[in-house]
């Protein structure tokens, strides 16, 4: 089951997530939301700001690279189906909608997820 996540929408945060798949989509849309150094006590949590000031093609590939690494370090549940961008070339805005699939050993949660 593949599942969109637009860092472009806002998402509502649940502390209590009813299933896997809420809480793999809700732990990416944070990672692709937050910056590296922004989280205080894991710094290297979020997207490598390295790419801004870059042209966009160059920070395109860039980020397409972080989050690859980011999402396979921080949620190895997921696995990165596809990844597109909203740009705004004017004023420079990259945003990514990764589309991601929660990983097959994990389909048995499919009922209630709870820890």
């Amino acid at each position: 089951m593949s599942f969109t996540i637009d860092t472009t929408q806002e998402q509502p945060i649940s502390l209590a997530p009813q299933t896997i798949y809420e809480e793999v989509i809700q732990n990416i849309w944070f990672l692709l939301s937050s910056i590296e150094y922004d989280i205080p006590l894991n710094r290297e949590f979020g997207l490598n700001a390295a790419y801004i000031d870059k042209p966009i093609t160059t920070a395109t590939a860039l980020a397409t690279a972080d989050i690859y690494d980011k999402i396979g370090e921080y949620e190895p549940r997921a696995e990165i189906v596809s990844i597109e961008f909203t740009t705004d070339y004017e004023r420079g805005i990259l945003k990514p909608k990764v589309e991601v699939e929660v990983n097959g050993e994990y389909d048995e949660y499919d009922e209630e997820y709870t820890e």
